[in-house]
């Protein structure tokens, strides 16, 4: 039960999060390339732990990884290699799924003219 709670919440999630993107062509774009949430294990540059993190999206080359935990709350979106088990640096992360979309190359365009990252609470 606790894996469809998880599941349903990450769906929600996603959901909440696509309403900040630029556009309805971004929002086609991901959706594209979204896949069903996946459990990732992932270790922790900073300790033996390991985070429980969710494949939310992947073109078969790069994924988008949603993680609670390790950097989140603050910063929970990453991109990465498709199977990369490893957090990786602070700067990898961000605190908005619309950031981690358009600064990776699943939206080929790349991020728009004067694009800022953003702190959780600042959009």
């Amino acid at each position: 039960m606790r894996s469809l709670k998880c599941h349903m919440d990450i769906e929600n999630e996603i959901e909440a999060e696509l309403r900040y993107f630029d556009s309805d062509e971004q929002r086609q774009a991901f959706q594209a390339v979204r896949v069903s949430p996946k459990p990732s294990s992932q270790s922790w540059q900073y300790g033996a732990e390991e985070h429980a993190c969710i494949v939310v999206a992947s073109d078969g080359k790069s994924q988008i990884v949603y993680c609670p935990t390790g950097f989140g709350p603050q910063f929970p979106w990453s991109v990465q290699t498709v199977g990369q088990r490893d957090l990786g640096i602070d700067s990898q992360w961000h605190a908005y799924l619309y950031e981690s979309f358009v600064c990776s190359s699943l939206w080929p365009p790349g991020a728009p003219s004067g694009f800022m990252h953003m702190a959780r609470g600042e959009r």
